[in-house]
């Protein structure tokens, strides 16, 4: 069926749904090719796009002309050291279901990013987590799965 897939991989239940699904296939074909892609979209929002629980609050501000001064690298070096977090825990994911895959990182919107892979891989399929925002939440952000189908150069399953 699939000769090499892509999982779009954030940590959420959703991608570990769309890892499973993924896996589930692989074990019907041995020899179909896994790459798990975690996408930094750090660079493409211009702040840090993750969760860090020490980050959970923001600082309140008495005064608006004296903001705390941050170091201009800090955010990126946060983004990084996530980004190590996240390749971690891919490869945890992926020893507990005894696969084998590539992992790649990769920078942009997640949409963008996942289909520009798929097309330079040459992929048969991307497989990706439902968000499972509500009708209200998708019509003012969007979807990122939605525009995968849109945009995808190949077979895309959007894992529920």
């Amino acid at each position: 069926m699939f000769n090499k897939m892509i999982v779009g991989y954030d940590g959420s239940e959703g991608s570990r749904a769309a890892l499973s699904r993924a896996v589930d296939l692989l074990r019907n074909r041995p020899d179909t090719s896994l790459i798990v892609a975690y996408v930094n979209d750090y660079e493409e929002v211009g702040q840090t796009s993750f969760l860090n629980e020490n980050l959970g609050t923001a600082p309140v501000l008495t005064d608006i002309n004296q903001a705390p001064t941050v170091p201009l690298d800090a955010d990126n070096q946060l983004a990084k050291e996530y980004e190590n977090k996240m390749i971690e825990s891919i490869q945890l994911e992926l020893n507990k279901h005894r696969v084998e895959a590539r992992v790649e990182v990769i920078t942009g919107h997640p949409a963008t990013a996942l289909t520009n892979l798929a097309e330079q891989e040459e992929v048969d399929a991307i497989v990706v987590g439902n968000s499972g925002k509500s009708g209200f939440q998708r019509f003012f952000v969007g979807s990122i799965s939605e525009k995968i189908v849109k945009d995808s150069p190949c077979t895309v399953i959007v894992v529920k």
